[in-house]
């Protein structure tokens, strides 16, 4: 499959309008997709997301591992390509444990099967940094061995092996995208948390000082959406088959230098506010990219400074300055 095949084909995007989704949704419109079937619950996305002018776009709302699979079997009709984002997410994985199980492990072995039985090409699943666990020490890399924490780590690494035991037995062609911390226009919308970019913004347009918990010396990895969405559409217009690559920038960005650019990005003359440390203090949680580069021929290409600027105006546009806190401090 090369690059040039997205054009007239049939695509469906689980998630699509969500965050990420919904500027895959976009760039398959542009890339010339005759079909693009939407899955989504609209729990987290939102409709206007996808803007009102793509003829080629289908909702289909529904809530993956909930209700009967007909809505998903139909969506999969005729489809050649499908791209896996829905999830429910890492935070309410600490409310509702058994929702989060239910949508990333039920729903995605069902939206798997169905695949395989409508006969799709190739699958591209969005897993995440949660599936290796680890919070601390050097770069994160894919031949190291997964220890998740969370619910939501263990759901995605499930969704991981899922997806391969699926593909051995369709024969689909598929890769599993683990994403680090993406950023960006559209990120927050409807019941979703507020990144730290997110809060902090909004308290700057708020005319408040961003807040720093701790020594801000927590260390994540940001990599801005667009450049997600060109090594998700690498991933899926490629041949290759069974590989799971790490999706971020490569580099560490202490949550005190973030908040930094973020305010010169404002042009705002407040300083940090610093507050007591939470459960992030000491962390670092960054990506080794380098078998994704050789793969993919992708790496991140999108400055800090200018990813920040666009999420920046875009928010400044859309007059948000709520200054509500994210579900948890440090939120990435």
């Amino acid at each position: 499959m090369s690059a040039t095949s997205l054009r007239g084909a049939h695509v469906v995007v689980t998630g699509g309008a969500g965050f990420i989704g919904s500027h895959l949704v976009r760039e398959l419109a542009r890339r010339g997709a005759a079909r693009i079937t939407v899955i989504d619950s609209l729990r987290y996305g939102d409709v206007s997301n996808l803007g009102a002018s793509l003829p080629q776009v289908q909702l289909v709302r529904h809530t993956l591992g909930e209700g009967p699979r007909e809505p998903v079997r139909e969506a999969l009709r005729g489809a050649e390509l499908l791209v896996h984002l829905a999830a429910e997410k890492h935070n309410q994985s600490k409310d509702d444990p058994t929702r989060v199980l239910r949508a990333n492990v039920e729903g995605s072995l069902a939206l798997f099967e169905e695949a395989g039985r409508a006969g799709v090409r190739k699958v591209v699943f969005s897993s995440s940094l949660y599936a290796y666990g680890r919070l601390e020490g050097g770069a994160m890399v894919e031949t190291e061995l997964p220890a998740p924490r969370t619910v939501y780590g263990v759901s995605k690494l499930a969704g991981e092996h899922l997806l391969a035991y699926q593909a051995a037995r369709s024969g689909f062609r598929y890769d599993v995208l683990r994403y680090f911390f993406v950023y960006g226009p559209r990120q927050y919308a409807g019941m979703g948390y507020k990144s730290v970019i997110l809060k902090n913004a909004e308290r700057l347009l708020a005319g408040l000082a961003p807040t720093v918990y701790g020594d801000g010396q927590q260390a994540l990895d940001y990599v801005y959406v667009d450049d997600v969405v060109e090594v998700t559409l690498r991933a899926l217009t490629s041949e290759r088959s069974g590989r799971t690559l790490n999706v971020g920038s490569g580099e560490p960005t202490t949550v005190l230098a973030l908040l930094q650019r973020l305010t010169e990005v404002s042009g705002s003359a407040r300083s940090l506010e610093f507050q007591p440390a939470d459960w992030t203090a000491g962390t670092r949680r960054f990506a080794d990219v380098e078998r994704t580069a050789r793969e993919l021929g992708w790496r991140a290409c999108t400055p800090l400074t200018e990813g920040l600027t666009r999420t920046y105006r875009w928010l400044a546009a859309q007059g948000h300055g709520d200054a509500q806190g994210a579900d948890e401090p440090g939120a990435p």
